[in-house]
């Protein structure tokens, strides 16, 4: 999922030092426990790399005083939806504490379909604060710099407010929220498991599939299988998205702008 407005500017972390959330993977999508939104909570909320932007359900944050000071368009690869948007809000996970943040409302149906539980997403508008390890085997959100004789890893850069690297596939946004690989301004194979339906939280759209796929990143072969093929391109420059899953941890390093995926 993207936003075409690009935040994240005036955002400030009060806490550099290093801490640890718990989190719950849920068919290899990390879920945190614990999120305060000015002061309200604790709240479970979903830890998407691939958003640029936070979401708040909108039951809630009407219940919590959110003030809705614009209306925006949230747009994803299946559409555009005009949500209202909160700003100046402040976000508490365990001791990490980020202010001047912006929700934008939704009813995360394409969340709530499967889990009923989760009341917003925590994306880049945070995340991007902050060096952190996402460790899905570990089931852990570390924030903080890894400290080590070699730190070399891919290189990222940043498309609309999100973490993209270059892969044999093209460049793929990095997506803890995406269950599969996605890939962009292509044709499905014709026959291939048919007709699929591809929900996000601004609508749906059928999609097909590709097959014998192989991704590789850095030189090295993470993964080959099939990936899901949607014929439009709904964003320039990116050409899918990697799902997290696909790994056991990741390092982003946003200070210095590389990954290391294990």
């Amino acid at each position: 999922m993207r936003h075409t407005i690009l935040i994240g500017a005036l955002i400030l972390a009060s806490s550099p030092a290093v801490n640890a959330v718990n989190l719950r993977v849920r068919e290899g999508r990390p879920i945190a426990d614990g999120v305060y939104v000015n002061g309200h909570g604790p709240y479970r909320f979903l830890v998407d790399t691939g958003t640029n932007v936070n979401l708040i359900d909108t039951n809630l944050a009407q219940a919590i005083g959110l003030t809705a000071a614009f209306q925006v368009d949230l747009t994803t690869a299946t559409g555009k939806l005009p949500v209202p948007e909160s700003d100046g809000n402040e976000v508490v996970l365990d001791a990490v504490k980020v202010d001047r943040q912006k929700f934008l409302y939704s009813e995360l149906e394409a969340i709530h379909n499967f889990w009923p539980d989760v009341q917003g997403v925590l994306g880049q508008s945070f995340l991007s604060q902050f060096d952190y390890t996402l460790d899905l085997r570990g089931k852990r959100l570390v924030f903080g710099k890894q400290q080590g004789p070699d730190r070399r890893g891919v290189p990222l850069r940043m498309i609309n407010g999100r973490l993209a690297v270059a892969t044999s596939l093209g460049d793929l946004i990095v997506d803890s929220g995406s269950a599969q690989l996605v890939l962009f301004g292509v044709e499905p194979d014709i026959g291939l498991g048919g007709k699929r339906e591809w929900r996000t939280v601004a609508g749906s759209q059928p999609v097909g599939m590709l097959s014998n796929k192989s991704l590789v990143i850095g030189g090295r072969t993470i993964w080959r299988g099939n990936a899901v093929a949607i014929p439009n391109r709904s964003e320039p420059g990116v050409d899918g998205l990697l799902p997290l899953s696909f790994f056991k941890a990741i390092y982003v390093c946003n200070s210095d702008g590389y990954a290391i995926f294990e």
